[in-house]
């Protein structure tokens, strides 16, 4: 019963993420840009919203750091499942079971032999936690803070986030893979994080003192005016495809193609178009040569 919950949940949280922010959107336009506040931070706010409900957007750390810790643990309870701790302490399994009987009776309950095979559903787990700690990394050592704000609307949401990821994978695995699917999975992930930590860089590179933004070039920025959130995409593409098409993380990418292409990139665009006058008119909004 509770797991089904948990799925239930899980499941209004994702459609909740995909059906709100356009039916803000729609509301704002039609009073005026009322409330596009709850969804937009930095240089995309406008005046008038600057203080209504703000916070730092550096904030966005403790996002980071609660999805990685979240995260995890979700890992550890998933290698009790297919049993890959308990090969390694089977020596001192008169200690270690009664001691997780304590902490999690549900958990000890699931220490089966290590199989190979079956520890497939950990590959989605383990690139997000790769991707966690890379994004959490780079909060710390290459992103420069400004004072830019957001809502604190959008830092509940976030803290939400990666918890909800977490839970997708434990839950919604569906099927195993093949070596080949999972090969491939892999890497688009390294392709597309290298290119998402290469953007992040152009970024952090503009933020000289005495000029607060920059116009941004080289990498897939000659593409796109926002290739960041595209490189976010395909990342977590491949997360879905190496968990076996999981329909949680499928609603997660819909979610996250609906925000990015309606919510968080035309601004950004429209801002360029605007801030630059010799900005690159060949450059899409998210995706390359289509948007």
């Amino acid at each position: 019963m509770i797991p089904n919950l948990v799925e239930i949940l899980v499941r209004l949280f994702w459609l909740s993420a995909i059906f709100i922010p356009p039916y803000i959107k729609a509301v704002s336009h039609v009073t005026g840009g009322r409330f596009m506040a709850l969804m937009t931070w930095g240089k995309n706010l406008d005046a008038a919203d600057r203080n209504v409900f703000l916070v730092p957007h550096r904030y966005f750390e403790f996002f980071y750091v609660s999805g990685f810790f979240f995260n995890v643990l979700g890992l550890l309870e998933l290698t009790l499942e297919v049993g890959i701790i308990p090969e390694l302490v089977s020596q001192s399994e008169a200690i270690f079971v009664p001691l997780l009987s304590l902490m999690s009776p549900r958990l000890a309950q699931r220490i089966v032999p290590f199989e190979w095979d079956s520890s497939q559903p950990l590959l989605p787990s383990v690139l997000l936690q790769v991707q966690l700690t890379r994004r959490l990394l780079e909060s710390f050592f290459l992103v420069k803070n400004d004072n830019s704000k957001m809502h604190v609307a959008h830092l509940i949401f976030a803290l939400c986030y990666y918890p909800a990821l977490t839970l997708s994978l434990n839950i919604g695995y569906s099927s195993s893979t093949t070596r080949a699917i999972a090969v491939g999975s892999v890497w688009l992930f390294l392709w597309a994080s290298s290119h998402q930590y290469s953007c992040h860089a152009i970024l952090a590179s503009l933020r000289q003192e005495g000029q607060k933004y920059g116009l941004p070039r080289g990498d897939w920025f000659e593409l796109v005016s926002s290739p960041h959130y595209f490189c976010e995409m395909l990342i977590y593409i491949a997360i879905y495809v190496s968990s076996g098409f999981n329909i949680l993380m499928g609603l997660n990418c819909v979610y996250q193609l609906v925000n990015f292409a309606l919510i968080c990139t035309p601004p950004t665009h429209a801002w360029y178009l605007k801030k630059f006058d010799d900005y690159p008119k060949e450059r899409r909004i998210l995706i390359p040569y289509l948007y």
